[in-house]
């Protein structure tokens, strides 16, 4: 295989690590109708991820990746392979065992130590992967960093509107209010952040900031659907986008984050994934986050 194709590959690999998390917490849910299906869906998802890794690490970054699924002894310290196969196996201990043991969790195999803990250190090897095959490692941190927060952002949003001790709520009901919010969750991660003023591409377009992290030589856009505002000229504008930051010096990647409050775009997954692109010349992610 080419080293663009592994490139590719290993970024795939690593945009599906955040889903895998989730899955993990979600399988020991409280909630048993919601845990069971998750449940079905890590036990297929996790196998096929982790056999594509394989295929596509160096020697010596695979033999340490296995050793994250699969524990020498895993009585005493299981690992992924144990937590996947047994997620809502009862610990039998719990109801015996002193208060400051039940951190554990009521599980036999402990969502952080036997999934969360050794998953993000098979991230951390595929980054390292990517490194090699020419996608710095602290790029791919950075961009996923940043696409962790934006899919918070609905959550964060209704917090601001309510109201708190007869105080007004702050409402998004624009792009403006949403740069504003952007512009202040960046500052709170990142010490370089650079507001660019741009003037309108295209036929409707209207004056925007967009922000460009200068250490990390990431663009980030605010989008905010609306009824004339749908998925078609979301697609468009964050196409015109790419073409004006791809070559830029000072930019090798580019985040956007549509805000979609009322759910006007009606396939966000197949939306972000048809814009989605690993090219070397500018990394693209998008995500769209749904009121």
């Amino acid at each position: 295989m080419h080293r663009a194709g592994e490139a590719t590959q290993i970024a795939a690999l690593l945009r599906e690590v955040e889903d895998l998390a989730e899955l993990g917490r979600i399988a020991q849910d409280d909630d048993e109708s919601r845990a069971e299906p998750a449940v079905r869906q890590l036990q297929s998802r996790y196998p096929a991820w982790y056999g594509t890794a394989l295929a596509v690490l160096p020697d010596d970054l695979r033999a340490r990746f296995v050793e994250q699924y699969d524990a020498k002894h895993p009585t005493v310290s299981p690992r992924i392979k144990q937590f996947i196969a047994h997620p809502r196996q009862p610990w039998v201990l719990y109801h015996s065992v002193p208060k400051f043991f039940k951190s554990h969790g009521r599980w036999q195999h402990s969502l952080k130590q036997s999934y969360e803990e050794p998953l993000f250190e098979q991230r951390r090897l595929l980054q390292e992967a990517s490194g090699r095959f020419g996608l710095s490692p602290g790029l791919q941190q950075n961009v996923t960093q940043l696409t962790g927060l934006f899919r918070r952002l609905p959550e964060s949003l209704a917090l601001l509107a309510l109201e708190q001790r007869h105080r007004p709520g702050f409402v998004v009901t624009d792009e403006y209010d949403l740069q504003r919010i952007l512009h202040a969750v960046l500052r709170l991660h990142f010490d370089d952040v650079e507001p660019e003023e741009t003037t309108p591409r295209r036929a409707g377009g209207s004056y925007r900031i967009d922000f460009v992290l200068r250490r990390e030589q990431i663009a980030v856009e605010a989008k905010m659907t609306r009824p004339t505002l749908g998925a078609k000229q979301i697609r468009s504008q964050i196409v015109d986008d790419m073409f004006g930051y791809r070559g830029q010096a000072n930019v090798a990647a580019l985040v956007v984050v549509v805000y979609d409050r009322d759910r006007v775009i009606q396939n966000p997954t197949g939306f972000e994934k048809d814009i989605n692109t690993d090219d070397p010349e500018l990394l693209v992610r998008v995500v769209v986050a749904q009121g």
